[in-house]
C-alpha cells in the first residue's frame, strides 16, 4: 500500500471473478503498472482482500448464486478492508444493481465486456484518489515531534490486531514505557532540550524493535507504547528489557534524576490471548498497572 503523495510503487490489484478471460484482460491491461491477485469465489476474494490488503478491488457482480452486494459490505465492516476502493463489474446492462453497489460501498460500477481504456482510466482514478487519502492519513497518523505514529494510530492500531488475534488465536503484548522523571529533566535542561531528548528516545526505540510487526508509538508526554502482535509473554519480556537497557546504554546526562545521573525509563508489560470476551482496554489496564508498580518499586525497571 502506498503512502507517498504520489504513485510509485506499483499497486496491487484484486480481481475476484470467476471468468477466466476477464482476468486475463485485467492482468494483460495493468500487467506493466500494477501487481495482480486473483480469487474465483468470494470467499477466497475476502481472504486475500484481508490479508494481502490490495490497492484496490475489482469484484464481479455475481459469481454463481452469490451476490457481491453482500461483500461490499462485508468488506466495509472489517477495518483492515473498509478503506480499500472496489469497483464492481457486471455481466448484465439490464438486470444490474448499480445503485445497489454502490450504496453497498462500491467507489465504481463497470460493465462488460471491459473496454481496456475506460477501464484502465477508472482504476487509477480511484488509485490516485486512495494514494492521496493514504498520505493524509498518514499524516494525521504520526506524532510531529517525534516522527513515530501516534496515539491516534495506537488506538486504531491495537483494534486491529486485537481483531486479528482474536480470529487467529494468537497472543499480543504490550509495553507501556515512561522515561523517568521527565518533568525534572524539563526543569534542569529546558523544554527545547526535553524535546531533543524525546526525539532520541523515540528513534532509539524505533531502532531497537527488530520486527516489521512491531509497532512504537507515542502514547503522549514522556510516554511511549509497543504493540507486539503474536508475542508471548516471555519474548515480549526480552523485548521490553533489550529496550530498557537501550534507552540505559544512551547515557544522556539527568543530573536531577532521583535515581541515576543519566536517563532511564520504566516499563510495564502486559499479555492477553484475545477472545470475543475481553477488549482491547483491559491489555493497556493490566500495561498500566504494571507501569505504575515499575514507578512505586523504585522506577530504571521493567514489569510484567
Amino acid at each position: 500500500m502506498n503512502t507517498d503523495n504520489n504513485i510509485t510503487d506499483k499497486p496491487t490489484i484484486l480481481a475476484v471473478d470467476d471468468n477466466p478471460s476477464s482476468f486475463d484482460q485485467i492482468s494483460n491491461t495493468f500487467r506493466d503498472s500494477a501487481s495482480i491477485l486473483s480469487a474465483v469465489n468470494y470467499q477466497n476474494g475476502m481472504e486475500i482482500a484481508e490479508n494481502e490488503q490490495p490497492d484496490l478491488i475489482l469484484l464481479n457482480e455475481k459469481i454463481k448464486e452469490s451476490d457481491g452486494l453482500e461483500v461490499c459490505l462485508a468488506l466495509q465492516k472489517r477495518p483492515e478492508t473498509r478503506d480499500i476502493p472496489i469497483i464492481v463489474m457486471s455481466n448484465n446492462s439490464e438486470n444490474s444493481n448499480e445503485a445497489g453497489s454502490i450504496n453497498a460501498g462500491a467507489v465504481d460500477f463497470i460493465f462488460k465486456p471491459l473496454d481496456e481504456n475506460i477501464l484502465k482510466a477508472r482504476v487509477e482514478n480511484q488509485l490516485r484518489q486512495k494514494n492521496n487519502l493514504d498520505f493524509l492519513k498518514t499524516l494525521s497518523s504520526v506524532d510531529a515531534l517525534t516522527e513515530i505514529p501516534n496515539r491516534r494510530f495506537f488506538d486504531e492500531r491495537l483494534d486491529q490486531e486485537w481483531k486479528r488475534a482474536t480470529r487467529e488465536r494468537y497472543s499480543i503484548s504490550l509495553l507501556m514505557i515512561d522515561i523517568d522523571h521527565f518533568k525534572s529533566y524539563n526543569d534542569t535542561y529546558g523544554h527545547l532540550q526535553g524535546d531533543e531528548c524525546l526525539k532520541t528516545v523515540a528513534r532509539n526505540l524505533s531502532q531497537n524493535l527488530w520486527r516489521s510487526s512491531d509497532i512504537i508509538t507515542r502514547y503522549g508526554g514522556e510516554e511511549f507504547a509497543v504493540i507486539l502482535p503474536g508475542t508471548p509473554s516471555y519474548s515480549a519480556l526480552n523485548v521490553a528489557k533489550r529496550l530498557w537497557e537501550s534507552i540505559s546504554a544512551l547515557e544522556i546526562e539527568h543530573s536531577s534524576s532521583l535515581s541515576v545521573g543519566y536517563l532511564t525509563v520504566s516499563i510495564g508489560l502486559a499479555t492477553l490471548s484475545p477472545n470475543e470476551k475481553t477488549k482491547p482496554h483491559q491489555l493497556i489496564e493490566l500495561a498500566d498497572k504494571n507501569l505504575y508498580k515499575s514507578k512505586t518499586d523504585g522506577r530504571n525497571r521493567v514489569t510484567g
